[in-house]
């Protein structure tokens, strides 16, 4: 069961543990988790007493990551209501930021905005309801006690990617996320005292919740803002240096980041005591990992550190995990067979390479089905279907109800829209089911070709997407490029080269775009529907198309 609440949970760890909030210049601030407690006592107080906050209501929160904005989330829950945390516009610019604001107020129908005093200037009398500022929050105020949230209190409407739909929010617990979270530092194997360190935005699941739960489990959380991570890649590094982290959690790409840097060797990088790396939150590259996993050995970094994962909002977040006693595994699979839905090693290492995203966290089963749902073989490609303490069985609606979610099958399982196989017990991830490239009969992955894409000299990292043109059945790849004229031009034709030979089909175009320009989730996940509209709609700022040179 979910039985403990974020606020019982605080409240058994050690008054003296510390939490670590780093600025730009890596600069610390700490308090301890007994002064977090007072905080957070101090702002139910006057989100109950002056605005009358409690359970069933939500509170906006909105900011870059601070010590101010953490010690908010902890008061809104000792309040027992809601928090919907903003993400900040991936453009910076003040209209967005409004429109942005103004959308998810409405949507998670908002009491109550809180963000820093410049924010709240700006957005008084423009979204629905009162906007204050974070030091507002911490003006005692006289009243009767807040009575104690439970473990059934919605603690988090977090909304989904999108990456294929329109943005929903899932309602999860207090129980669910002290749960969820306590599994995951279980497969890591931490213990107190051990620090975890994070760079990960407030607004995605995986950073909200892995923040909370080392707070809320009594462990040293190390925290900066995204933006420092974003500006220097390699402060990451740095802290993981100086704090002595036994713990980070970060996406795909930030690894293939961090590999750079240790391939410089310009600092003198400690990772010895690192030994639980989480990869997640989008498609991971056997290659891109193997180099990170390789480089970062070189500095300390036990080969077990690396743990790959799975796991979804709608599961309030981790569905397996990789563990800090065991080195993830990988299978090169035949493109032929994986076309076709069957896994078929291939005994030279040509093909498609998968990397094991680890086993089922306690209590969370994991099924593997064809389209009706039927089970299938360890080994056959399927649907991933998942159920647990942690699979939430509502979506937030733009009414403000909450309404089943109609992905659950008839056995009560969540269709992920995922596919995926198991191996040796492991959950080895293909890719969005949505998202698959029909091409003259062939099931083709845009995984498989973003990854190529990503390999090539020239092409930035992560900014690639892959998609299929449903009225002539072919496919386009749109990649990011800081070249421009004759050099983006023989990129193009570099990349529909490559393409050509390592997966035996050629794109009916290879486009490359200006930095920064192709859609993404307020998270940074691929958008490629939006990005096949702006293709097909002439939207893309083009700096080179190998289909305008045939």
């Amino acid at each position: 069961m979910n039985d403990q609440s974020i606020t019982e949970s605080l409240a058994a760890q050690p008054h003296d543990k510390p939490l670590t909030f780093l600025d730009d210049e890596l600069r610390p601030t700490a308090i301890s988790l007994g002064e977090l407690r007072a905080r957070a006592e101090t702002t139910a107080g006057v989100l109950r007493h002056k605005y009358g906050i409690g359970p069933g209501h939500r509170v906006c929160v909105l900011g870059r990551t601070s010590l101010a904005m953490i010690t908010t989330l902890f008061g809104v829950w000792r309040a027992g209501a809601a928090v919907t945390v903003l993400p900040l516009p991936r453009t910076g610019r003040a209209d967005g930021l409004l429109k942005l604001v103004q959308r998810r107020v409405a949507a998670a129908h908002g009491s109550l905005v809180v963000t820093d005093r410049t924010t709240a200037t700006a957005l008084n009398g423009k979204v629905s309801g009162p906007v204050v500022d974070f030091p507002s929050l911490s003006l005692s105020l006289a009243g009767s006690p807040v009575p104690l949230p439970t473990a059934h209190d919605t603690a988090l409407l977090q909304f989904t990617s999108g990456t294929t739909a329109v943005p929903r929010a899932v309602a999860v617990t207090q129980g669910q996320i002290v749960t969820n979270s306590a599994q995951c530092f279980a497969a890591g194997g931490m213990a107190p005292g051990d620090t975890f360190v994070s760079w990960l935005p407030l607004f995605h699941d995986m950073g909200i919740i892995f923040l909370t739960g080392a707070i809320a489990h009594g462990y040293h959380a190390c925290t900066m803002d995204t933006q420092t991570f974003s500006s220097r890649p390699g402060s990451w590094l740095e802290v993981l240096t100086t704090y002595r982290a036994a713990a980070t959690v970060a996406p795909n790409f930030a690894y293939g980041l961090a590999h750079r840097y240790l391939s410089l060797r310009r600092n003198r990088y400690d990772l010895s005591s690192l030994r639980f790396a989480v990869n997640g939150a989008e498609p991971i590259d056997a290659d891109a990992l193997q180099r990170f996993t390789t480089a970062a050995g070189e500095y300390g970094m036990p080969p077990t550190a690396m743990a790959p994962s799975y796991g979804l909002a709608e599961a309030t977040l981790a569905v397996t995990l990789g563990r800090h006693d065991e080195t993830y595994r990988s299978v090169t699979v035949d493109r032929g067979a994986l076309e076709l839905g069957r896994v078929e090693e291939t005994p030279d290492g040509s093909g498609r390479t998968f990397v094991d995203c680890g086993t089922p966290i306690n209590r969370t089963e994991l099924t593997i089905t064809d389209d009706s749902g039927a089970a299938l073989a360890d080994g056959q490609i399927g649907s991933i279907r998942v159920q647990g303490p942690g699979v939430v069985d509502q979506y937030w609606t733009a009414d403000g109800t909450a309404h089943p979610i109609p992905l659950l099958d008839g056995s009560h399982r969540l269709v992920t829209g995922d596919l995926g196989f198991i191996r040796d017990g492991r959950l080895y991830v293909c890719g969005r089911q949505k998202d698959m490239i029909i091409v003259a009969g062939r099931n083709l992955y845009p995984e498989d070709f973003e990854f190529t894409t990503e390999r090539v000299q020239g092409i930035r990292l992560g900014n690639v997407m892959a998609f299929s043109l449903p009225a002539t059945e072919s496919m386009v790849v749109v990649a990011e490029t800081s070249l421009v004229g004759t050099p983006a031009m023989e990129l193009a034709h570099t990349v529909r080269e490559t393409l050509s030979q390592e997966l035996s089909y050629t794109p009916h175009d290879v486009v490359l775009v200006s930095p920064k320009t192709l859609p993404k989730t307020t998270s940074g996940k691929r958008q490629r529907n939006q990005c096949r509209t702006q293709y097909e709609t002439n939207q893309l700022t083009i700096r080179a198309s190998t289909l305008a040179t045939k």
